[in-house]
């Protein structure tokens, strides 16, 4: 493994050997420190009072001596050993450091000419975009320059024009079971039923008729004097003034169906009738 993580986990690791190395020297160098100066201590009171002790005296001086050779020996060869473990794991952190940064260094490297490769190809690809721009530019140029707006709007006028069939209004007529012949109903009692509906029919005929009077002279009244009112107001009264309309021939068409029943009935002939030759029966499935 030998990502840029990694390499900071072995400076790391190394460092903290480092540090506990040197921790461990100061404390052996000042137990050293302490032997030799107990050591030459004893040796100084050794060599000044060796001509006026007896041999036994002497003889025990002599091993203390020793023994705090052997301590201070001891003790010397464990800081030396401590101290060439130290410098073996500075040159181990200093040559971590080295190849971590060297590392580094060659992932900015690549970087940089990785950042220098995104900039050229950003730059051409600007360059081709902008040729591209240039020459869409022209061909809407061309297709503007080909335009004919006064054509087209005759076009469309063609096109969405309703001609005088597409105009014509349809209707969903009431259908009475009166006017079944072959109803269980009496012949009596059907005149009767659809001369009710016809009255009714005309009643709402007249009221309608009365609506569109009033409904006519109020678009007059709008067109001839603009001071009275506004577009909004005249159109708003001009589709009231059509679905007027619309409800009355609704009412007539019924009417002309219902009195041609009872025309049938009666025996007489049908009356002619604006929607008398309009009218067309089915039979629901």
């Amino acid at each position: 493994m030998n990502t840029p993580n990694a390499r900071g986990l072995a400076v790391e690791k190394t460092g903290k050997l480092v540090v506990t190395n040197w921790n461990e020297q100061i404390k052996i160098k000042k137990k050293l420190n302490g032997l030799t100066r107990e050591h030459e201590a004893l040796f100084s009171f050794v060599e000044n009072n060796k001509q006026i002790c007896t041999e036994k005296e002497k003889q025990k001086m002599l091993n203390r001596l020793t023994k705090s050779a052997e301590a201070q020996a001891r003790s010397d060869e464990e800081y030396f050993s401590i101290n060439m473990a130290g410098h073996s794991f500075r040159l181990k952190w200093e040559t971590t450091l080295k190849n971590c940064y060297q590392i580094i260094q060659e992932l900015e490297k690549q970087r940089i000419e990785l950042l220098s490769n995104i900039l050229n190809k950003y730059s051409l690809h600007m360059s081709s975009f902008g040729q591209t721009l240039i020459h869409c530019q022209k061909q809407i140029g061309h297709a503007i320059g080909k335009v004919d707006v006064e054509k087209d709007i005759q076009v469309l006028v063609e096109e969405t024009s309703i001609t005088a069939e597409d105009n014509k209004a349809e209707f969903l007529l009431a259908d009475y079971f009166e006017e079944d012949s072959k109803t269980v109903m009496g012949k009596e009692r059907r005149k009767e039923a659809i001369k009710f509906k016809l009255q009714r029919l005309e009643e709402h005929i007249t009221r309608a008729k009365k609506d569109q009077d009033g409904l006519e002279r109020m678009v007059k009244t709008y067109t001839e004097n603009p001071s009275f009112s506004n577009k909004k107001n005249l159109e708003e009264t001009e589709q009231l003034l059509d679905e007027t309309q619309l409800k009355l021939d609704l009412l007539e068409a019924t009417h002309c169906k219902l009195s041609a029943t009872l025309a049938e009935l009666e025996g007489k002939p049908k009356s002619t009738h604006r929607f008398s030759n309009s009218i067309t029966k089915w039979k629901d499935k």
